[in-house]
């Protein structure tokens, strides 16, 4: 059995020596902190409808991707509690109150059910989806720049190094587990990036594509860099020559 591959690190720690007192700005500066966080925010907080969902439709058949899911959660709440502390840092949030906004929402699954049909689906969703999410933090740096600690610099390459992982622990998945329908990968990536022009965003974690970051020039090379991935042999497996 393949194991995910999982990043130790902490949040708490790494803001430990900053306080709110060195980001004051303009109430319109703090506003616009808060309007760019919040949603980056509730989409990670998000992850938990996801994992309920899936219980709920019994959709996990291989020990392979619950032990990937159970390590995506875990890495989803501590980047939850990242943007909460980020969010009390530079946009005069607090965390009781963030908890409550977060608690009171609620998802609705019934437009992305197309992509929940088996846990194969759900796998090239979720690496595609990491992948995309993984180049939208990227494309972020100018505003972490703006927030003028390098602490901020720290926090956005883990939270990448996290995405790009959860995304290639799906990979491995599915190339373990199912290579007999790699065949199908790009056309259900084609389908999903079709999907977005339509979709509104409703509290599932995957295809929160909403924002400037997420260019059809992004979903296409994302798109891509997933199907690259998926294409690779194994560790330990040669293609023949």
């Amino acid at each position: 059995m393949i194991t995910p591959v999982r990043r130790d690190w902490n949040p708490n720690e790494l803001f430990s020596a900053l306080t709110p007192a060195m980001f004051c700005a303009e109430p319109s500066a703090v506003c616009a902190r808060w309007d760019k966080l919040w949603p980056d925010l509730y989409t990670e907080y998000d992850a938990r409808f996801l994992n309920q969902e899936l219980a709920a439709r019994n959709l996990i058949a291989t020990d392979e991707a619950a032990a990937f899911l159970n390590a995506w959660a875990i890495d989803e709440e501590r980047h939850t509690n990242g943007f909460i502390r980020i969010i009390e840092l530079v946009a005069n949030g607090s965390e009781k109150d963030l908890r409550e906004r977060l608690g009171a929402r609620s998802p609705d699954f019934g437009p992305i059910t197309e992509f929940l049909k088996d846990e194969f689906s759900l796998l090239v969703m979720i690496a595609f989806d990491e992948m995309c999410t993984c180049r939208a933090y990227a494309a972020e740096k100018p505003f972490y720049d703006a927030l003028g600690n390098n602490t901020f610099h720290h926090w956005l390459r883990e939270v990448i190094a996290d995405e790009a992982v959860h995304s290639m622990n799906a990979v491995n998945v599915i190339r373990a587990r199912y290579r007999d329908r790699i065949g199908q990968v790009g056309a259900m990536l084609d389908s999903l990036i079709r999907a977005c022009d339509n979709l509104r965003y409703s509290g599932t974690f995957v295809l929160d594509y909403f924002g400037t970051a997420y260019s059809k020039e992004l979903l296409a090379n994302a798109r891509l860099a997933t199907m690259r991935n998926i294409a690779k042999p194994l560790p330990g497996r040669r293609t023949r020559q």
